[in-house]
């Protein structure tokens, strides 16, 4: 709002007056009377107002009114003036320049006309609310646009009438300072202070007014100090040489601002004692006092100097500070707190900062202000970053320090979680910093749970680095590192379940993320250094018994293999930085030195089956230093022990000083005599150690020609007749034989010319020396090497059969130490054996040879050892085979235990070996005869023991290979032996005699043993004798009664024994039966076939017949089904039996069965669910009673129209088969099918087809030749399964070579054919 012009104001009594505003000059104009008054009124538009001034006075407001400048001087210079007035005068003005225009206008006129009433004014009224009004106005004047003049102005008069020292400290006094202080505040892009003219008479009134006892009035004058320090208008900030009287003031002013902050309660006089405190630290003060400033106190004079209005400022400067600090940060005002922190973290790092001085804050509780703050501090950011990095401050002071650290730590890990939580947080270091100060120097304060919470929070550091959510700083990563290693050596961490797998990942993590800035090695170098002292702590913190200790070691070795081995050869491919280099093999030293037995050595052979002994000699090529030779010999040392065993790495540890860098020197030190140099045979025994274990896991240190010339060279030189080789151990001898081997047996030297005369010096040394293969590790090519010497057959005869003694006595822990060493074992004979190109299995089949009654148990060690051979490589029983295993085994049959052990490996030679191998008639027949021999006492019995059985099983063998035109002199031994046969028979009739309870005879029992053994014996039996009696047997007389036709002098059990066998026996007792039954069937099928004969039997006999077979369609073995239903098609399909009509005219039963294979095709859900998997049975019933001449007029009541389109409505390319295709097949033959059922067949026939080519291993039958080897006498279940699965496998009625979908591919297209031919 605008006064418009002639308005005339009223005082209370009645006068009126105009606002005016003048200079100085015109003060006199004020004193008019009223009729002056209204005589100007009247002529004011003339004379501008009606006070009659001069119309420029008059400035036009945006409103169309105007204000007169001098009239408002005037009534803002008047001190009677009411402040109601004055009041409304100001908000006038203040809405004027509110307007560019107006200010425009102001600024053309008189823009100064208004500084000196506005100052005077403030100066005059003690009214608040118009003193804020009046300084509002003199800012908003100092910044609108007029000139910068009229602000300088104001600052100057304001600046003049506080250092004049003219008014005395007032409530107008207050109001000036808070002016001042506007004005120093505002206009940042000019330096207020340039335009105060007694700086220093300013500076000394406000420093004097410091001590006046008002709050508000100190609050102010602090403000206009800190402004006035920032400007640089302190008395001292332009001197550079202090003298005594400057520093006498700074440290006046200084102590004085801490006494006020520390008598103070108001927040706002704290903020401006804060800040002030903050520009005199920046500006150094606090650091030139307390070089000044003893702890003890300053001097008397100094104390009496600084005494003034009941302050007393003699206290020590630090414990002043101290005190003065605790109000300001215990208030409640955030940005208070914020700045005091700021301000112990400038003065405590600003210069060289002493100790004594922060040990003086910390004792003062400091530290526990700083921890409360941080507590009540809610997480706030600029809370947490000040209080952190005066911590860390006071950090400095460790000894003190520290028990502040452990009362605040709970408080401190809280924050520790939420600056992690935080990437890149500032004052992430500095928490990290603290968290590993107190756990470093007071471990025992820390929980079980806090100890959790540190490992979580810290893997989430790693975590994070690995994720690259956001990578941290190499020193965040670093104290990371070095805090997870303390917390690791607390005694409670590595036992807390909880903790594994943190550790495991914290492990990994922080490798993986050092791998991803390779630019700093710092990284990796931490990396390694937590890895190393991760993997001790583990070791040395848990228990033996700890669940995770190996699960922990195990995550450390992983890690180390999967990172860091890769790294070391990408590190000397680069030739990097060899700190890393040996870092890294610090890391692996631990390990090997600290790690548990299986874990160090596992790592250990990790490290040699990763060129080790390559990227050793590589890294000293790359760095010859000392540190690293030694670094790389020791690490070698700690291998050798750990593959080898305790102390083999000693050689190498004793003279690593004096062996050279270069492996080609390391080469040429063996070719040296050292017959008389301790030193030199020292330095060889190193070296051949290094070659032997280098050699044994196959890697080469340099070229194997120039090994072998120097081995040669070493037993040339070091062999005399007197000291063979000098005073060295005889596992350095053995060392050097196997490294001769090896060299030898390498494929590379093959063809290079070699020493013959060391050669023999080795194979003598061999001979005489006693060297012992079991107790050093070997190389396989070398032990082939060695093996394949005619030369040395004694003393490899020796080698075997001490092995096998030792296998047998301690086999357990012999396989344990070969598996950890490398030692001769029972996997590297049986691959000597396989080979087939060595006298292996020669020796020890020689050794079985010459074995008589006085060495029964090295009998046994040799056998037991051999089925062990045959259990690894089944078809070693070849080898064993044509090396005369059979004579050899005809030699040995001295007592019933050796019989028994050799019969167990007889019956697996027979049952693995290649029939072509067994070409030793003679021996094998002598075998059968010392078997039966001993198997006929026996045969009295109704029931077999477990050796009987086992014969009885190797007899079926070698009747199953005579049909291989093999052992058949063995077999007729067999077939012709009349007690065996009598026996079986009163085994067979006994059985029969049981009726139904024979269902309880089952495999397990002695009776149902005896009874399936001698039925597979029977059925071995009938196709040996097809085999060797073709032309003289007349099969017919197995469908005789027992009391008709002739007694035949060969094993025979009669059609209808197996018959009764088959209805009333066990699941395998009806198995064998039915094979038997089909054996039978198709001799006599074939035989008649071929001759021409008539049946001999009667029809009611082959009724009978079928009418067991035909029950069992529907049994649950699938191979006991399949083979009645191999039965019935002979019977009911083979015009040789004749009488078809008859035999298939009232079969009613299969009707039943044709009617469920329909009903199973056409509505799966209503068949019976003993059919539900039997199709296959039934549908070659169905498609061999359509084949008949004359098929059973009920078949087309069975397959109608609407039978047939129900099963097409069922079918789909998923659930067809081969034998469904089949069946369909022979329909369409018989006209079963009509066009749109052919049709429909078509394209389900081209959907299958396509099905199947697009995966055609579908239903791919994958065979996998596996063979068990019988190892016990008592294991007869699984004997039993082999010889079943070999009856089935060479019947002819069950074995399907070819995939189901070659079956289904190869009827779909004779499907086709024929359905074509018809067409045409």
């Amino acid at each position: 709002m605008v006064i418009p012009r002639g308005v005339i104001l009223e005082e209370e009594d009645g006068e009126g007056f105009q606002m005016e505003a003048s200079f100085r000059e015109c003060e006199e104009e004020e004193d008019h009377d009223e009729d002056e008054i209204g005589d100007a009124a009247q002529h004011q538009h003339h004379s501008g107002c009606g006070k009659g001034h001069r119309p420029s006075m008059a400035v036009a407001t945006a409103e169309g009114g105007s204000i007169c400048l001098a009239c408002l001087s005037a009534l803002l210079s008047d001190p009677r003036s009411l402040s109601h007035h004055v009041s409304y005068a100001l908000s006038q003005l203040s809405a004027a320049i509110q307007h560019p225009d107006f200010i425009r206008r102001l600024a053309d006129c008189h823009p100064h006309i208004l500084v000196p009433p506005l100052v005077r004014a403030l100066a005059s009224f003690r009214d608040e609310p118009l003193a804020n009004q009046l300084i509002d106005l003199v800012s908003d004047l100092s910044g609108c646009g007029l000139p910068r003049s009229v602000f300088g102005d104001f600052v100057a008069r304001v600046a003049d009438f506080l250092s004049s020292g003219a008014l005395a400290w007032s409530r107008q006094q207050f109001f000036m300072l808070h002016c001042l202080g506007v004005l120093l505040n505002s206009r940042h892009e000019c330096n207020p202070t340039s335009h105060i003219r007694d700086k220093a008479g300013l500076f000394s009134t406000l420093v004097n007014g410091l001590q006046l006892p008002s709050e508000e009035i100190r609050g102010e004058i602090l403000f206009v100090l800190y402004k006035m320090s920032i400007r640089q208008v302190i008395p001292w900030d332009n001197e550079r040489n202090y003298d005594d009287d400057l520093t006498s003031k700074e440290e006046y002013l200084l102590k004085l601002s801490l006494e006020i902050l520390l008598k103070t309660q108001k927040d706002d006089v704290r903020m401006n004692c804060v800040a002030l405190l903050m520009v005199l630290a920046q500006k150094g003060i606090f650091e030139i006092l307390f070089e000044n400033d003893q702890i003890s106190g300053l001097n008397r004079e100094m104390d009496e100097l600084m005494k003034g209005d009941g302050l007393v400022l003699s206290s020590p400067l630090i414990n002043l500070f101290a005190e003065a600090i605790k109000g300001p940060l215990l208030s409640s005002d955030v940005q208070l707190q914020t700045n005091t922190l700021d301000l112990v973290f400038h003065v405590l790092s600003s210069g060289d900062s002493c100790l004594k001085q922060i040990e003086a804050l910390i004792e003062k509780s400091i530290a526990d202000y700083v921890f409360e703050v941080l507590r009540m501090s809610g997480n706030k950011d600029s809370l947490v970053i000040s209080c952190l990095k005066v911590l860390n401050i006071l950090a400095t002071a460790e000894e003190v320090f520290i028990h502040r650290l452990a009362v605040g730590f709970h408080t401190l890990l809280s924050v520790f979680r939420y600056v992690t939580e935080i990437p890149l947080h500032p004052v992430q270091n500095d928490v990290l910093k603290l968290v590993w100060t107190c756990i470093t120097n007071c471990p025992g304060i820390m929980s079980d749970s806090q100890v959790e919470e540190v490992v979580v929070i810290l893997a989430r550091i790693f975590r994070r680095q690995d994720t690259m959510e956001l990578a941290i700083t190499s020193e965040t990563f670093t104290l990371a590192c070095s805090t997870f290693v303390e917390l690791m050596k607390l005694p409670s961490a590595c036992n807390m379940l909880q903790l594994a797998p943190l550790i495991q990942e914290t492990s990994r993590n922080a490798v993986v993320s050092s791998l991803s800035s390779l630019d700093d090695p710092d990284k990796l170098l931490f990396s390694l250094f937590l890895v190393k002292e991760l993997f001790a702590c583990i070791v040395k913190g848990c228990s033996d018994t700890h669940c995770s200790r190996q699960e922990l070691e195990n995550n450390i070795i992983e890690t180390c293999e999967t990172y860091l081995l890769p790294l070391l050869g990408r590190v000397i491919d680069e030739g990097q930085d060899e700190e890393i280099v040996l870092g890294i093999l610090e890391t692996f030293h631990t390990i090997l030195l600290k790690g548990s037995e299986i874990q160090a050595r596992r790592f250990a052979e990790t490290l040699v089956l990763s060129s080790w002994f390559s990227l050793s000699f590589g890294c000293l090529g790359l760095f010859p230093t000392e540190q690293m030779k030694t670094s790389i010999y020791l690490i070698l040392s700690s291998v050798t022990d750990r593959l080898l065993g305790p102390d083999f790495g000693n050689p190498i540890r004793d003279c690593y000083l004096d062996l050279p860098s270069d492996p080609h020197e390391l080469i040429y030190l063996i070719g040296q005599s050292s017959l008389h140099d301790s030193l030199m045979a020292s330095c060889q025994y190193a070296v051949l150690m290094l070659l032997y274990v280098s050699s044994l896991y196959g890697e080469r240190v340099t070229d194997g020609n120039q090994v072998l010339a120097s081995l040669e060279q070493y037993i040339l030189v070091n062999n005399s007749s007197s000291s063979p080789f000098g005073v060295v151990p005889s596992i350095m001898l053995s060392q050097l034989v196997h490294l001769y081997a090896l060299v030898r047996s390498d494929p590379l030297n093959y063809g290079s010319p070699c020493s013959a005369e060391a050669e023999k010096s080795i194979f003598h040394l061999i001979t005489e020396m006693e060297w012992d293969l079991l107790s050093i590790g070997l190389h396989p090519r070398a032990l082939k090497w060695l093996f394949q010497q005619e030369e040395i057959i004694l003393p490899l005869s020796c080698l075997i059969m001490n092995f096998c003694r030792s296998y047998n006595t301690n086999k357990s822990q012999l396989c344990i130490q070969a598996n950890c060493m490398k030692l001769l074992d029972i996997e590297m004979i049986a691959e000597l054996i396989i080979s087939g190109d060595n006298f292996a299995a020669e020796l020890m089949v020689s050794l079985l040879k010459e074995s008589d009654e006085r060495k029964e148990d090295d009998i046994l060690h040799l056998v037991n050892v051999m089925l062990d051979i045959l259990k690894i490589f089944p078809r070693s029983s070849d080898q064993f085979s044509l090396c005369g295993i059979a004579d050899a085994f005809q030699r040995v049959f001295y007592s019933v235990h050796v019989t028994e052990t050799c019969s167990l490996f007889i019956f697996n030679v027979l049952y693995l070996a290649n029939h072509e191998t067994l070409v030793q008639d003679k021996d094998w027949l002598g075998i059968t005869l010392k078997l039966l021999e001993h198997l006929r006492p026996k045969l009295a019995s109704e029931t077999f023991g477990q050796q009987e059985l086992l014969i009885v099983a190797i007899f079926c063998l070698i009747l199953q290979l005579s049909t291989r035109q093999v052992l058949r002199e063995a077999s007729k031994a067999i077939l012709l032996d009349h007690s065996l046969s009598s026996a079986a028979d009163r085994v067979v009739q006994a059985a029969c005699a049981k009726g139904p309870a024979l269902v309880t005879c089952d495999e397990g029992s002695p009776v149902g043993d005896t009874l399936i053994f001698v039925l597979l014996l029977y059925l071995f039996s009938l196709r040996s004798m097809f085999a060797i009696f073709q032309e003289t047997m007349d099969w017919q007389d197995f469908f005789q009664l027992s009391n008709e036709g002739r007694q035949s002098s060969l094993f025979c059990i009669k059609c209808h024994d197996i018959c009764r066998l088959l209805h009333f026996g066990s699941s395998n007792v009806k198995l064998l039966s039915s094979q038997c039954l089909v054996e039978l069937l198709t001799r006599i099928s074939d035989q008649m076939e071929r001759k021409n004969n008539e049946l001999k039997c009667s029809l009611r006999y082959l009724e009978s017949v079928i009418a067991v077979t035909e029950g069992l369609i529907f049994y649950g073995d699938f191979r006991t089904a399949m083979a009645c239903r191999a039965c019935l098609s002979m019977l009911i399909g083979c015009e040789n039996f004749g009488a078809q009509e008859k035999l298939t005219r009232n079969l009613k039963w299969f009707r039943i069965i044709m009617e469920e294979l329909a009903m199973t095709l056409a509505a799966p859900s209503l068949a019976s669910r003993s059919f539900i998997n039997q199709h296959k049975p039934a549908a070659h019933i169905a498609v061999i009673l359509l084949k008949l001449d004359k098929s059973p007029p009920w078949m087309k009541s069975v397959f109608n129209n609407y039978c047939i389109s129900a099963i097409l409505e069922n079918l789909s390319a998923c659930n067809l088969t081969s034998d469904m295709i089949k069946l369909f097949r022979e329909l369409t033959v018989r006209k079963y099918l009509n066009k749109e059922q052919v049709d429909a067949l078509h394209h389900l026939f081209q959907v299958c087809r396509k099905q199947v080519y697009k995966d055609s291993s579908r239903e791919q039958q994958i065979e996998e030749n596996f063979h068990t080897v019988i190892k016990n006498l008592d294991d007869t279940g699984n004997i039993c399964n082999i010889l079943i699965q070999l009856m089935l496998s060479s019947s002819r009625h069950y074995i399907e070579n070819r995939p189901e979908h070659e079956k289904l591919l190869e009827e779909i297209d004779m499907f086709f054919q024929f359905s074509t031919t018809e067409v045409q």
